[in-house]
C-alpha cells in the first residue's frame, strides 16, 4: 500500500484535477494493469515462433509500454469526466 500511496502522490502532482481519492484509485489500477499486461507482453519462445509463422497472431502481440499508457489514458479520461459531472 505504501508504494501505491507514493505512486498516487506522483500522479496527483501530474494530474492535480483528479484529487486525492481518484489519484489513489488510479495508482492502484496502474499497478494492477502493469501486473496484468507484463506477462502477456513477454511471450515465450514458442509464442514468438507462432507470431512469426502466422502474421495474424503477430498483430495481436502487446507492447507493454504502449498498452499500459493507453489503458491509463482511458482511466484518467474517465475519472476526469466523471468528476466534472
Amino acid at each position: 500500500m505504501a508504494n501505491v500511496a507514493a505512486l498516487s502522490r506522483l500522479m496527483l502532482g501530474c494530474v492535480g484535477e483528479l484529487g486525492e481519492h481518484d489519484s489513489f484509485r488510479l495508482a492502484g489500477a496502474a499497478v494492477m494493469v502493469a501486473g496484468a499486461v507484463w506477462p502477456n507482453a513477454q511471450p515465450s519462445a514458442a509464442m514468438l515462433a507462432a507470431y512469426q509463422a502466422d502474421p495474424e497472431l503477430g498483430s495481436m502481440r502487446l507492447d507493454f509500454t504502449a498498452t499500459v499508457r493507453e489503458v491509463l489514458e482511458v482511466l484518467i479520461s474517465g475519472l476526469l469526466a466523471r468528476s466534472s459531472r
